[in-house]
């Protein structure tokens, strides 16, 4: 558009050109010359105004671009944006039920709830159950409230294999450690972020009824 504007001016100056040469040979019409002088200039006017006009949108419109270019997420260039994370603890226990931090995990923020119930299921066994399984199988909901299930694997039993029964479920005192590093590493009562309501413990699929750990029969409100 521009390109074609400045040929329009172009051509009306050789025009304006022409007929200044034409006038100084015939005097007689200078009149007319003089007034067709005039409707010329003011298209060149025009023109010209045009022109500015499209010149300035024109850089408006580049640094427009340039903006959108540069608020492209992850775009050339760019350095990606950092996801948040944080640390949960977790939890073991003194013999008389005290709890004490014995590891933690570092989660990112937005990671599914359940994703985070497992990376705590592992920890927690690796770092105070000796390796025993136990698994973060689902979030239910009962009574309204987000309810955790976690299952406990026995095992086979084989002499020499640990084993929840008659390894962490024997005694009082035992039980009391137990009970206490598995309900506060799921609860995590200080968080404050979005987390379940309670939790619900299982051995191999079904309800845990023993009597040094009775804390684990029903579900544990956080």
């Amino acid at each position: 558009m521009m390109k074609k504007n400045m040929l329009k001016i172009a051509a009306i100056l050789m025009t304006l050109t022409l007929l200044v040469a034409c006038g100084n040979k015939n005097t007689n019409d200078s009149g007319a010359l003089e007034e067709n002088i005039t409707k010329l200039e003011e298209k060149i006017a025009t023109l010209e105004a045009d022109n500015a006009e499209l010149v300035e949108e024109n850089t408006a419109l580049k640094a427009e671009i340039e903006t959108l270019k540069g608020e492209t997420p992850d775009g050339p260039g760019e350095n990606p944006v950092e996801e948040e994370e944080e640390e949960l603890p977790v939890f073991g226990a003194e013999e008389d039920g005290t709890m004490v931090q014995v590891s933690t995990v570092v989660v990112k923020t937005d990671e599914p709830l359940l994703n985070k119930m497992t990376m705590m299921a592992n920890e927690l066994s690796d770092k105070f159950f000796e390796g025993l399984e136990m698994e973060a199988e689902e979030i239910r909901t009962i009574d309204g409230k987000e309810i955790l299930v976690v299952d406990l694997k026995e095992g086979s039993g084989a002499v020499g294999e640990k084993s929840w029964v008659y390894d962490y479920f024997q005694g009082s005192t035992g039980g009391l450690v137990t009970e206490t590093a598995l309900t506060e590493t799921f609860l995590q009562r200080e968080y404050g972020g979005r987390w379940i309501d309670g939790v619900l413990f299982t051995i191999d699929g079904e309800s845990i009824e023993l009597d040094h750990v009775p804390n684990l029969k029903d579900v544990i409100l956080r």
